[in-house]
């Protein structure tokens, strides 16, 4: 979020908060603005004047909270080599093994995590095949392919991968005429 919205949504918070603490000193009897004549006359008046410090005091905290609100900092990994710091986000990689594992036959979904281990990275991928195919000939394809690939791409060893068949789909039938 850009800081000119926070600015904006603490500003306005803060005009939530001055309302409510007028609706508060209105309860309490103070009147500063000379406005309880305008508002109702009675018990009634005591009824609309919690209400409004209630809505305006719940507006200025869901305000205040938002305008308060960062992002969680972006988890990078870090990779020492010989030529220096390699910096990469675990948005990239899954980005990356993605990639490597949907070009492999026989996989038609895929989903990734990426975990960071001090040997390398781990990854648990998932994926839903195609039928006809040796599971296990696949997910040792899966394997390889994708420690190669994120070796070569990123420079990062890999040091496990868990891939979990998670689906087999049915191909459509085709269709004759």
């Amino acid at each position: 979020m850009k800081i000119s919205y926070r600015l904006v949504i603490i500003f306005s918070s803060l005009v939530m908060l001055v309302l409510s603490v007028f609706f508060f000193s209105l309860l309490l009897g103070e009147d500063f603005l000379r406005v309880t004549g305008l508002l109702t006359i009675g018990e009634e008046g005591k009824i609309f004047k919690f209400v409004g410090f209630i809505f305006f005091f719940f507006l200025f905290l869901l305000l205040w909270m938002a305008g308060l609100h960062t992002k969680k900092p972006l988890q990078t990994i870090i990779h020492e080599t010989e030529l220096g710091e390699i910096r990469i986000s675990f948005n990239a990689v899954e980005a990356l093994a993605l990639r490597a594992v949907k070009r492999i036959h026989g996989v038609k979904e895929a989903e990734i995590d990426v975990l960071a281990d001090p040997n390398g990275l781990k990854f648990r991928v998932g994926i839903v095949s195609t039928p006809d195919l040796n599971i296990p000939q696949l997910l040792c394809e899966i394997r390889n392919h994708l420690q190669d690939y994120i070796k070569d791409t990123i420079g990062i060893p890999v040091s496990a991968t868990e891939v979990t068949v998670a689906k087999v789909s049915s191909e459509p039938r085709a269709r004759v005429e």
